[in-house]
């Protein structure tokens, strides 16, 4: 994802989506949830290409899954740093266009 680009709502609520999906997952089971969304992805597709849903799923699906590699946890979205980062931007953003106005 570009860094200059605000991510839309609808990549938000992708994420959100497979968030609360992996939430008390460990390594195994994301990886296997990840599996299970490629093998979706290529089932839905004639073309072999992907809708930018399926491809934001997707990426979140492996950097979750990537986020467990050296976790011996389980998910969650409370402890995830890219997580709370994403949520610190947009507070401040909204912050400061409140500030705007």
């Amino acid at each position: 994802m570009d860094p200059e680009r605000e991510p839309s709502e609808r990549e938000h609520a992708v994420w959100d989506r497979v968030r609360r999906a992996a939430t008390g997952m460990d390594h195994h089971r994301a990886k296997a949830a990840l599996g299970e969304a490629r093998k979706a992805a290529e089932e839905g597709s004639a073309d072999g290409s992907t809708t930018p849903d399926t491809q934001t799923e997707l990426d979140e699906w492996e950097r979750i899954t990537d986020v467990l590699a050296d976790h011996a946890g389980a998910y969650d979205p409370a402890t995830d740093p890219f997580v709370q980062g994403q949520l610190a931007a947009r507070s401040d953003r909204a912050r400061a266009s409140g500030r705007r106005g």
